[in-house]
C-alpha cells in the first residue's frame, strides 16, 4: 500500500510534468510562429521592395538599367532568412527547371532536429516576372530560408526550457523535503495510536509546529488524559466495591453470628431449662414464653433490617416515590438540622426495575454524602419525567430528570478529584444511557443532575 507521502509526491511530479509539458508547448508553438512570421516578413518586403525598384527602372524606359538591377539581384543569391534564384532564357546556366520548387532549401540552423522539425515553418515563395520589350524573359524566385531565425529561436528557447527543466526539478525536490519533514509527526502520531490501542494511556504527543498537527496532538493527549482518568476511577472503583463488598459480609456475617446466633441460642436455653423443669411451674414457662417471644421479635427486626439494607422490599410492593418519601422521612428524622424537601411530577410507573435501584440508590448516596460532606441547612431532591430531544435525528423520548440540591460548602468541581460516592452515582447513571453532571463553587453548595433514558 502507498504511503500518503509517496501518493501526494507521486501527483505533485505529474502536476509539475503537466506544467512543464504545458510550458514545453507553449513555447514551441511561440517560437515556430515567431519563425513563420519573420521568415514570411523578410521574404514578402524582399519582393515587394524587388518590385519597387524594377517599377522605377521600368517607368525610366531604359532597358540597359533594368538588366544592371537584375544582374545585382542575381548577384544576391542568399542572403539572411532568404535565397534569390533569377532564371532567364538567354543564360543556359540559369535555365528555368521543370518547377520552381523543386529544389528545397536545405535548414541548416544550430539547433537539434527534433525542435527543427517542431518550429519550421511550411515552404514559402514568391515569383516576380520580367517580361519587358529588350529584355529576355525573366522570372525572379525568392524562397524563405528558415536557418538563421531557427538558431535565434532556438539559443532564446533553451534557456527559457533550460530554465523550467530547473524549476521543475528544484520545485519537486523542495515538495519532497517539505512534505517530509510536514508528515513526519504523522509516524509519531500512529505510534501514540497504536499505544492507545495497547493501553497506555499514559503516553503523550510532542507540541508539533503545523497547527493543525499541534490541534491534534493537543487532542490526543487530552483524549489520553481522560482514558487515564477513567482508568484510574475504574480501578478505583473496583477496589473500593470489592471493599466494600467484603466489608458488607463482614457485616452480614457479624449480625448473623452476635444477633441471630446468639438469639438462636438463647431461645433453645430457654427451651431446655422449660423441659428440665421437674415441677412445671406455669409462672416460669410464662416468663420464659415471654423470653422467647422477645428474643424472637429482635430476631424479626434484625432480619428486616438487613434486608432493608440489601433491597428496601416497599420498592417492590409500594413503588419507587413512595419508598424514597418513607427513606427522607427516616433521614429528616435522624438529621435534624438538616432539612430535606422532596417532590415529584410525572407519572413514574413507566420506569423498570433498573431505574428503580439506580434512582434509589444514587439518592440514598447523595443523602449520605451531603451529611458526611456538605455542613448544609436544607437540601432539596426533585424528580420529574419528561421529554428530551435525543442523539437520534428528529426524535424525542422520555426521560427521569433526579435533581439533589443542597445550601452546603461546595467544592470547586474542576480542581477536586470526586469521592467514591460521586464517582458510584455517576457510574450507575452511565450504566443506564444517562448522565451526570455537577454544578459547584465553593461557599454555594452542590447541585448535582441524573438524566435517564426511558426505554
Amino acid at each position: 500500500m502507498m504511503s500518503l507521502r509517496f501518493r501526494l509526491n507521486l501527483f505533485i511530479i505529474l502536476l509539475f510534468a503537466l506544467i512543464f509539458v504545458s510550458g514545453s508547448i507553449y513555447v514551441i508553438h511561440n517560437a515556430r510562429k515567431a519563425v513563420k512570421d519573420e521568415v514570411g516578413a523578410t521574404a514578402y518586403l524582399t519582393l515587394q521592395l524587388v518590385n519597387i525598384a524594377l517599377t522605377n527602372v521600368d517607368s525610366g524606359g531604359q532597358a540597359g538599367q533594368q538588366t544592371s538591377v537584375l544582374e545585382k539581384i542575381a548577384a544576391l543569391e542568399s542572403t539572411r532568412h532568404l535565397n534569390i534564384e533569377l532564371y532567364r532564357t538567354d543564360d543556359p546556366l540559369r535555365t528555368k527547371p521543370d518547377h520552381l520548387s523543386a529544389k528545397e532549401i536545405p535548414i541548416t540552423a544550430q539547433a537539434p532536429s527534433w525542435f527543427i522539425q517542431l518550429v519550421k515553418p511550411a515552404p514559402m515563395e514568391f515569383r516576380h516576372v520580367v517580361d519587358e520589350s529588350g529584355i529576355p524573359y525573366t522570372e525572379i524566385l525568392i524562397k524563405a530560408d528558415p536557418s538563421d531565425e531557427i538558431t535565434e529561436v532556438w539559443t532564446e528557447s533553451r534557456g527559457v526550457l533550460g530554465l523550467l527543466v530547473v524549476f521543475v526539478v528544484l520545485a519537486n525536490v523542495l515538495v519532497y523535503i517539505t512534505l517530509g519533514r510536514g508528515l513526519a509527526p504523522l509516524e509519531t502520531i500512529l505510534k501514540g495510536l497504536e499505544g492507545i490501542e495497547r493501553g497506555d494511556y499514559k503516553l503523550r504527543l510532542p507540541a508539533f509546529n503545523l497547527p493543525e498537527l499541534a490541534r491534534i496532538s493537543e487532542k490526543f493527549n487530552h483524549m489520553a488524559e481522560v482514558l487515564n482518568r477513567s482508568k484510574e476511577e475504574n480501578r478505583f472503583l473496583m477496589q473500593r466495591s470489592l471493599a466494600i463488598q467484603e466489608n458488607e459480609r463482614r457485616n452480614l456475617a457479624y449480625e448473623l453470628h452476635d444477633e441471630l446466633g446468639q438469639s438462636i441460642t438463647a431461645i433453645k436455653a430457654v427451651a431446655v431449662s422449660i423441659e428440665r423443669q421437674p415441677d412445671k411451674d406455669a409462672a416460669a414457662i410464662n416468663e420464659s414464653a415471654e423470653t422467647i417471644i422477645s428474643v424472637s421479635n429482635r430476631m424479626y427486626d434484625v432480619a428486616r433490617n438487613m434486608m432493608r439494607r440489601l433491597r428496601p422490599p416497599s420498592l417492590d410492593e409500594l413503588g419507587l416515590i413512595t419508598t424514597l418519601q418513607d427513606m427522607i422521612d427516616d433521614w429528616n428524622a435522624r438529621h435534624q438540622k438538616i432539612f430535606c424537601n422532596f417532590r415529584f411530577d410525572g407519572d413514574m410507573g413507566e420506569l423498570n426495575e433498573e431505574i428503580n435501584i439506580s434512582l434509589y440508590r444514587i439518592v440514598q448516596e447523595g443523602l449520605t454524602n451531603i451529611v458526611k460532606h456538605a455542613q448544609a441547612n436544607t437540601v432539596k431532591i426533585s424528580m420529574s419525567v419528561t421529554q428530551a430531544k435525543s442523539d437520534v435525528k428528529n426524535s424525542h423520548h422520555n426521560h427521569v430528570i433526579l435533581t439533589i440540591e443542597d445550601d452546603g460548602c461546595g467544592f470547586d468541581t474542576g480542581g477536586v478529584r470526586p469521592g467514591l460516592g460521586l464517582l458510584g452515582m455517576r457510574e450507575r447513571a452511565e450504566a443506564l444511557n444517562g448522565t451526570l453532571t455537577m454544578i459547584s463553587k465553593p461557599g454555594e453548595g452542590l447541585k448535582i443532575k441524573v438524566l435517564i433514558p426511558i426505554k
